[in-house]
């Protein structure tokens, strides 16, 4: 008789590194590229994975989108702007977001607003970027609109296929990039027997960046 799974008892042993206020960057993004670049060296599946919360005028929504630049102390991700999240995001600024890396042991949460979306030229610039099959597929999906099946896409994807073919495919309008300017970006380090190390950067009326050890 299989013995029944209990979730409650499921652990996970930490590294041994460890977090503090000396030896975190004095710069957020600066700390944030450092465990990004470790992530990545240490085969996170999807390191650039960012579960991305917004709010409408009363709800919640949460999913997972992929962080795509860092530049002038922002995050930016794109997306449809038909979707959900765009949606949101018309009705209200504030966005929370975390990056988890389970195999080396580190989170990373921010919250902030939606600065501006970023322009015509970096969305294009970008967008070229992608391989046919994601640029094909950002024109046949209407984002978070009910559909009748898969094959309604199929057959979407096949018509676009020949309008594109021996082409190159240009961006769709509804297609874009957010820029999040955070005020909060919280570094959290797993440590033994659950007392982690937490590091939160707030920023100040200046613009700068003050650091504060936070409890566990």
């Amino acid at each position: 008789m299989k013995k029944k799974l209990e979730l409650s008892q499921i652990r996970f042993k930490y590294k041994e590194d460890k977090l503090s206020i000396k030896n975190s960057n004095n710069n957020p993004f600066n700390q944030f590229s450092k465990w990004m670049n470790q992530a990545i060296k240490n085969k996170v599946f999807e390191p650039t994975a960012m579960s991305l919360a917004t709010i409408d005028k009363k709800k919640v929504s949460n999913r997972i989108v992929l962080l795509k630049d860092i530049k002038n102390n922002t995050f930016i991700f794109y997306t449809n702007l038909h979707s959900k999240k765009a949606k949101d995001l018309k009705k209200n600024k504030s966005i929370a977001a975390v990056f988890w890396w389970p195999q080396i042991g580190k989170q990373v949460r921010i919250e902030g607003r939606i600065k501006k979306m970023v322009t015509t030229k970096e969305a294009d610039s970008y967008f070229a970027t992608r391989s046919r099959k994601t640029q094909i597929a950002a024109w046949a999906s209407k984002q978070s609109y009910i559909i009748s099946d898969r094959e309604y896409l199929k057959k979407k994807i096949a018509i676009l296929e020949k309008r594109f073919d021996n082409m190159p495919i240009n961006r769709p309008k509804f297609w874009s990039g957010y820029i999040i300017d955070p005020f909060l970006i919280e570094f959290w380090q797993g440590r033994d027997s659950r007392v982690h190390d937490r590091i939160v950067y707030k920023k100040l009326k200046n613009k700068k960046w003050k650091k504060y050890r936070l409890s566990p």
